[in-house]
């Protein structure tokens, strides 16, 4: 059976302990005989003394040689030892060897009824101890990658906000990074399956870990029992024996007694002997004695041991043994201990005995309690367990708990609820579907609401999508700002037109004041048009307040407004004002409208003025206007008025500021619209040469292109001299020569004899000869 091990020349001889054969066959029984000389044949094979060997294991010389005689059954440390030692100088066993000493070991321990049970505890706690360490190992790994998906989840849905805004900003590319957009979404698609799939066998993996750490509890207390049994023995009758202590709990001890077995303990310093005493007596005892024990330990300072008995009772008691109990507890005032009841009942029990435990609780009087445990399953628990218990108790007593307790689901993520939400309909839980829905449209960010909708809508619930948007919109201001900046496909115009009609004029104020800020100009202005629109005059008049009086301002949000929208809606907007006898701010859409950069919308504005009979675009209002505008606005307002074909008001425009002006005045007009008006310019200042050969007299018309030509203007100064001609002939001809030559000297005037003025110069310049 063992190989054969020469000893090298020069190896010491090695002395084997003093025990000879038949000493052993005539002291020991056969199995611990055979053990005996098994391993002392191994021993052997080391080369070395007893004492030195137990100098090297830090061992007491006369242990080893018990060992090695068979006085003593060694533990199998000892022996796995000594095979090792013997691997280690290159002798090894073989694995049948090996195998038959282990054999031998465990028949010499089940010759010693005490030290079998140890040992065998010993190995249950190895495996459980080795199992431990293996979900521990797992449960980290799956934490690990559970952080690494949703990290990599968390960057593709900020790619995709991101694609999103590039997708408003960029319309011309939309093609392209449409596609790049759909691969993100089903990557994120694919990494939440992944989230999901990892958090449940997370939980899994956690709740396999509690049950073997308990396990491995539980062994180690019985471990240490039998450990304290046996010195107990050798020491004698002096102290009762923990062993009995436990095995007497259970059946005839008092709570009083059991309470004190627990301090004996905790003096001792066996904590773990103590928790599974409590635990013991809990699996065992009446309900009515176990809500009697956990509240004398309460009293005695023992909460711990309550505690830890507590999640083994819901893993061991019947569902209305346990139900009995959370009714004792919450009697006693225990309120803490019936929340680690439902807390243990929400990892442990299975779907159906989470179901009956909530009724049971219902059923004793704790309804508040049932819908707890309902609402802390529907929160935690994978989908398939929540529709199982869903299932079970709808229709039923627990109904109405059923449908409250969803409001607590709808804090799971968005997938999750999806999937809840198709399978709520596809079991016929029409209730149930609804409640999670509103409640998530109730309570969830923005962004999460958006995620919902469009995720339902691509699973065919379009019905739930609106649902879930018309539920959203009743929430505060506050959500649906951050709603409108998430929300596309004009659902966020549908949420500001909503607000327009139906929310208060303060809220509103708000909104346009927050999308002014967050650079959603035109949804601002189309905001404010809608109200205008839907709202009373006083109502219009508040929302002007409130806006004056926020960070913004009415001012700046009519100009906005007037720049942004379309020349018939900022005429709209202008002439609802003026309907309702709002003034200034009507003057501020038409100013800014007016002197705006594009004539031609100018034009259309006034356009659509006049068709809505405005007093704005009537011909009194703009030559009142006019006469006390500088010359940039007058300019903006000629070309506007130009543009929109508005001839008469036009020439009543020029007629009035340049009937009677200084001449200087049409010169700086004309050296305007020559600058920057363009062809249309051209038109205008055609008609003002017009309105200037009729209205004015031929002095000013002479005048005139003497002030265009000293404008650097000598083409428009050429027209009005052809045009003044072709109108006024000779009569013309010779004004233009008085206008050209009155400041020249003539010969024969009696001035030009007469001698120079002294000037007031200190050198005096000779006279002319």
């Amino acid at each position: 059976m063992y190989e054969e091990h020469v000893r090298a020349p020069g190896e010491p001889t090695v002395t084997a302990p003093p025990v000879t054969l038949a000493a052993l066959k005539n002291s020991l029984p056969p199995e611990r005989r055979a053990l005996a000389e098994d391993l002392r044949r191994v021993f052997l094979l080391l080369g070395v003394s007893v004492r030195r060997y137990a100098a090297r294991r830090f061992l007491h010389p006369g242990s080893v040689s018990r060992y090695l005689s068979g006085e003593r059954v060694p533990p199998w440390d000892f022996v796995a030892g000594v095979i090792t030692d013997v691997q280690d100088r290159q002798a090894p066993l073989t694995p049948e060897a090996e195998a038959a000493l282990r054999d031998l070991h465990r028949a010499a321990l089940r010759s010693n009824q005490h030290g079998s049970e140890v040992q065998g505890l010993q190995d249950q706690l190895a495996e459980a101890d080795e199992e431990t360490r293996r979900i521990t190992t797992r449960q980290r790994a799956l934490e690990e990658a559970l952080l690494d998906r949703e990290g990599r989840l968390a960057r593709v849905r900020s790619r995709c906000r991101k694609l999103e805004t590039q997708l408003e900003a960029r319309r011309g590319e939309v093609e392209l990074w449409q596609g790049e957009y759909a691969r993100l979404q089903e990557e994120s698609g694919d990494l939440q399956e992944q989230v999901v799939y990892l958090q449940e066998a997370l939980a899994v993996t956690r709740a396999e870990l509690i049950a073997a750490e308990d396990l491995c509890h539980r062994l180690e207390a019985r471990l240490e029992t039998l450990q304290e049994v046996s010195e107990s023995g050798r020491e004698g009758d002096e102290a009762p024996s923990i062993m009995v202590m436990l095995e007497e709990a259970d059946r005839r001890s008092s709570v009083p007694e059991l309470v004190r077995a627990v301090g004996d303990l905790e003096l001792r310093t066996r904590k773990a002997m103590a928790s599974e005493l409590v635990r013991s007596a809990s699996q065992s005892r009446t309900v009515e004695e176990v809500a009697g024990l956990l509240c004398a330990l309460r009293q005695a300072g023992f909460d711990a041991h309550a505690r830890t008995a507590l999640p083994a009772m819901v893993m061991v008691r019947s569902v209305d043994d346990t139900s009995a109990l959370a009714r004792e507890l919450f009697r006693e005032g225990l309120e803490d201990y019936v929340v680690t009841l439902l807390q243990a009942s929400v990892k442990f029990h299975q779907p159906e005995d989470l179901a009956d435990f909530a009724l049971a609780l219902h059923r004793a009087g704790l309804p508040g309690h049932a819908e707890s445990l309902l609402g802390a399953a529907a929160a935690v628990r994978p989908v398939p367990d929540l529709v199982a218990v869903t299932l079970t108790l709808a229709g039923g007593e627990l109904d109405d708990a059923v449908v409250v307790a969803m409001s607590a689901a709808a804090q799971r993520t968005v997938p999750d609820l999806v999937t809840l939400s198709i399978t709520l309909r596809d079991r016929n839980l029409v209730r149930q579907a609804d409640a999670l829905q509103r409640a998530a449209a109730a309570r969830r960010s923005a962004a999460d609401i958006a995620e919902f909708i469009r995720s339902l809508t691509d699973h065919g619930l379009g019905p739930d999508a609106e649902a879930v948007f018309a539920e959203t919109q009743a929430r505060s201001v506050g959500h649906l700002i951050p709603l409108v900046q998430v929300l596309r496909d004009g659902r966020d115009w549908s949420v500001l037109s909503r607000a327009a009609r139906c929310r208060p004029v303060d809220d509103v104020a708000i909104l346009i004041s927050e999308l002014y800020l967050a650079g959603r100009d035109q949804f601002a202005a189309d905001l404010l048009v809608l109200v205008v629109r839907t709202r009373t005059a006083d109502q219009i008049a508040q929302l002007l307040h409130d806006l004056d009086g926020a960070t913004v301002g009415a001012g700046p949000l009519l100009r906005t407004a007037a720049r942004v929208l379309a020349p018939a809606d900022a005429a709209a907007l202008l002439t609802l004002l003026e309907h309702h006898g709002l003034a200034e701010p009507a003057e501020t859409v038409f100013q800014c409208m007016l002197h705006g950069e594009l004539v031609g919308q100018a034009g259309q504005f006034l356009v659509a003025l006049a068709r809505a009979g405005s007093r704005y675009a009537g011909q009194d209002h703009l030559c009142r206007l006019a006469d006390d505008m500088d010359l940039a606005p007058l300019t903006s307002l000629l070309l506007a008025l130009e543009a929109a074909g508005y001839i008469g008001p036009l020439d009543a425009v020029i007629r009035t500021r340049y009937a009677d002006c200084p001449v200087l005045d049409v010169a700086l007009l004309a050296k305007q619209l020559s600058a920057g008006g363009g062809d249309r310019g051209e038109r205008v200042l055609e008609r003002v040469l017009d309105r200037v050969l009729h209205l004015r007299s031929l002095a000013d018309q002479a005048a005139l292109v003497g002030a265009l030509q000293s404008a650097d203007l000598r083409l428009v100064a050429e027209r009005l001299a052809a045009k003044a001609l072709r109108t006024h002939g000779r009569r013309f001809r010779e004004e233009l020569t008085r206008e050209r030559t009155k400041h020249e000297q003539k010969v024969l005037s009696r001035s030009f004899w007469l001698p120079d003025r002294p000037r007031p110069h200190p050198h005096r310049r000779g006279k002319r000869g």
